[in-house]
């Protein structure tokens, strides 16, 4: 009975919706939803700290700050320029190996991002776990951090961007789709491809209106701490708004 009981576990664990089981999804994003840091900050402060690859986020951030204005003026809409922030942060990484890669992101897991969980958040994804839902860490966030960031969190399915690596080490570049808007919707339904989802009964978590094409797919969408333009959408669709007690008194849909 035990070894049945475990081999159901593994089962549906390991490959959900596999074997004509259908089954509900949890999705949660990372950045501004599960803790309340930027992953740009993350490399920041781990690059001064360990006095490395300075000169290529330095490179990124100077170039990429001439895009606001751009923006500013309605040349470049925020979608774009948010897809090109996250495609190029990779430069941060440029020239390192896959294990000194892990070095960072382990660091940046522990003394960044697990000091900055929002825990009310985290509440709702061990309720998603605790039913058996099958719970995914969704995010633009590169690939092998989430990874970390799942191991640490006891998540084992995970959707990032992945990063290139040529002869060993990172080439400072991403693959496409980066994994953010309608990406991130490509991204998770090529990973789930040949599983049965209940979307009608499945949920989404997420704080920027980029997450639309996410939060559409499920019919429980939850905006996370959302910013205003996220807000604005889900009380015009009559979605869940999440917000700290203190402000959910002004965040039921009319």
């Amino acid at each position: 009975m035990f070894l049945t009981s475990l081999l159901l576990t593994y089962m549906m664990e390991e490959k959900p919706g596999l074997g004509g089981s259908v089954v509900i999804v949890a999705l949660f994003d990372l950045d501004g939803t599960l803790y309340t840091g930027h992953m740009l900050q993350a490399l920041a402060e781990h690059h001064r700290l360990h006095r490395t690859n300075r000169f290529y986020l330095y490179a990124f951030i100077g170039t990429h700050l001439a895009l606001w204005p751009l923006w500013r003026s309605g040349l470049l809409s925020e979608e774009k320029m948010r897809e090109l922030w996250v495609r190029d942060m990779a430069w941060a990484l440029r020239g390192w190996s896959s294990s000194r890669a892990q070095e960072a992101f382990r660091w940046i897991t522990q003394e960044y991002i697990l000091p900055r969980l929002r825990h009310d958040v985290l509440e709702k994804l061990r309720e998603h776990q605790t039913k058996g839902h099958y719970t995914i860490l969704l995010s633009g966030t590169f690939a092998p951090l989430l990874v970390e960031v799942g191991h640490q969190l006891g998540v084992a399915e995970t959707v990032g961007t992945p990063l290139i690596i040529r002869h060993g080490r990172y080439i400072g570049a991403c693959e496409l789709p980066i994994c953010q808007g309608e990406g991130k919707r490509q991204r998770l339904l090529a990973r789930l491809q040949g599983r049965e989802i209940n979307w009608a009964e499945s949920y989404a978590y997420a704080d920027s209106y980029t997450d639309i094409p996410i939060l559409e797919l499920v019919g429980h969408p939850v905006a996370v701490y959302p910013d205003e333009l996220l807000a604005n959408h889900a009380r015009e669709r009559g979605w869940e708004i999440f917000l700290p007690s203190s402000q959910e008194d002004n965040s039921s849909p009319t």
